[in-house]
Parts: structure tokens; sequence; C-alpha cells
């Protein structure tokens, strides 16, 4: 069985809409994991916040919102 090769433009394609899948999965599961430890914390009696929780979340916030920019770019590509 003969394997079909992607022309070198397509692989280049493949490759940056595999990368930005993989950024935008790792950025929504920072945010993810963050908003969970923020509400076991505001749930704790006593506990107190991080006070870099919220510049974190900021941070990935930001990187969830390239990251599915990028997405969004490669979709007009395709579209």
């Amino acid at each position: 069985m003969s394997r079909r090769v992607l022309p070198e433009r397509s692989r280049l394609t493949v490759g940056r809409t595999v990368a930005a899948l993989r950024r935008s999965r790792e950025a929504l599961v920072d945010i993810e994991s963050q908003l969970g430890d923020l509400l076991i914390r505001v749930r704790s009696p006593g506990a107190s916040l991080d006070s870099t929780a919220t510049d974190r979340l900021v941070l990935a916030r930001r990187q969830a919102a390239a990251a599915m920019a990028s997405l969004n770019q490669l979709g007009q590509h395709f579209g």
C-alpha cells in the first residue's frame, strides 16, 4: 500500500494547525486549572487567595485568546 505524500505547503499548514491546536488546548487547560483552584479557595473558610492569581489568570486568558485567533486565521485560510 502506497502512502500519499502531502505537498510542502500542505505539510507546513498541517504543522501550524497542530501547533495552534496544541497551544489553544494547553491555554484552556491552564485556565480551567486556575479557575478550579480559585473556586476551591473561595469555598474554603478562611482561605486566602494568592496575590498573583489574578495576574496568572489574565496571562492565561491572553494566551488562550492568541491561540484561538491563530486557529481562526487558519480556518479562514481553508474556509
